[in-house]
């Protein structure tokens, strides 16, 4: 798969997209949750525009939730080597050249226009454009960059504003940036459509431009944990954490999957009302949980912590669970304890925190079954039933799942 057939059906890429979602949706993540999927339109060309926090992830997130071929757009300096090109090709991943590449990179992008007007004209297709930019790992939305918003108008315009282009805004949720097993949400809003600055762009294009830009911002920022203050972040984001579960609890909102995205908005936003209103209030705070997490450190816990009380009958329930299923643990503790281990130190060789998950992530999905297929046949050797082999090829990754 090249430039030229980018949005095209293609065997190959098919297939290895079914193993990454796999390891996606099923292994990696302990749960993926989709919220409002009411919004995504059944037809018409559709540009998803998801916050940017977490690397190659936010690309994954969507590419193995959304059910429409999507190419990708990034920056052009990833393209310099014909060798990475093809491959960034072959997952359907498009550069965009700025101005700090050159002017003459520029004239290239008159290619890479054409070839999104093929992607939104095509009913199997979509483009998915980070608009911030570039990545960061703060609960935050960033100011967005003007490209998506270009993309769109100049395609309508090529075609006379008859395509009615949709902007899908994503929020994506990550409960935790690196944890191997940790939980994904995906909160899909209305979309936003182009041809509603019609008359502005006619008139004005760089205007039409920024509020387009200036509304999806407002709407990404109602789909995911949005942080605004410099001065309070951490407290505000220990708070979040601290009191979800409570909250989610108060307000009755049950299901894990559901639950824990809008009691942290709730919090998010009730405290950002203090620190606008009431700073005597927020410095008290402040001082309080600093002092909180002070005596944490000192006892030597990482991380929130919150005491409730507990019923004797709960926890002679969880100790019994835990004796019950304490073999079936070890099992899958030892028998993983190599590929988890090496995806592991993998890892930690990474220095920007934001890859950290996508590295662990390729190297999971290639020690994991590598490794667990050679014990297999290790253990081949010593047993004599095939039957036996069999059942042990099937259960080192599901007591992996413990």
């Amino acid at each position: 798969m090249g430039i030229n057939n980018i949005e095209k059906y293609s065997f190959s890429y098919s297939l290895a997209k079914h193993i990454v979602d796999f390891w996606h949706n099923k292994v990696f993540y302990r749960e993926v949750t989709l919220l409002n999927t009411q919004n995504i339109p059944d037809e018409g060309p559709l540009i998803f525009t998801p916050n940017h926090q977490n690397a190659l992830m936010d690309a994954l997130a969507m590419l193995c939730t959304v059910d429409r071929r999507l190419v990708f757009m990034a920056r052009s300096d990833i393209f310099k080597k014909p060798v990475i090109a093809s491959i960034l090709y072959f997952m359907r991943i498009l550069p965009i050249y700025r101005i700090r590449d050159g002017y003459e990179s520029l004239k290239k992008n008159e290619e890479i226009f054409q070839k999104t007007i093929d992607v939104l004209t095509d009913k199997n297709c979509a483009l998915v454009i980070l608009p911030e930019g570039n990545h960061s790992g703060i609960r935050r939305l960033r100011p967005l960059k003007k490209g998506f918003a270009r993309i769109a108008f100049q395609t309508e315009e090529a075609n006379n504003f008859s395509l009615d282009i949709k902007i899908i805004p994503v929020g994506i949720y990550y409960d935790d940036y690196e944890a191997f097993r940790s939980r994904l949400i995906i909160n899909f809003g209305k979309p936003i459509s182009v041809n509603k600055y019609y008359d502005q762009y006619r008139e004005a294009p760089a205007i039409a431009i920024n509020l387009l830009k200036n509304e999806l911002s407002e709407h990404i920022k109602s789909l995911i944990i949005n942080i605004e203050t410099e001065k309070y972040y951490d407290l505000i984001n220990t708070l979040r954490r601290l009191y979800e579960e409570r909250l989610a609890e108060r307000l009755q909102i049950s299901g894990q999957k559901k639950k824990s995205l809008p009691a942290q908005q709730l919090i998010v936003n009730g405290l950002q009302k203090v620190v606008d209103t009431e700073p005597g209030k927020i410095d008290l705070l402040d001082q309080k949980v600093h002092q909180y997490l002070k005596n944490l450190k000192e006892i030597k816990l990482n991380g929130v912590y919150r005491i409730e009380k507990t019923s004797l009958g709960k926890i002679l329930s969880l100790f019994c669970l835990l004796v019950l299923f304490f073999p079936v643990y070890l099992y899958g503790v030892v028998n993983n304890f190599i590929p988890f281990s090496l995806s592991i130190w993998a890892k930690k060789k990474i220095k920007d925190p934001q890859f950290k998950s996508s590295f662990l992530y390729v190297v999971s999905l290639v020690a994991f079954p590598l490794l667990q297929t050679l014990q297999t046949v290790l253990v081949a050797f010593f047993v004599d039933h095939w039957y036996w082999v069999a059942a042990y090829f099937v259960s080192v990754p599901l007591s992996g799942a413990f």
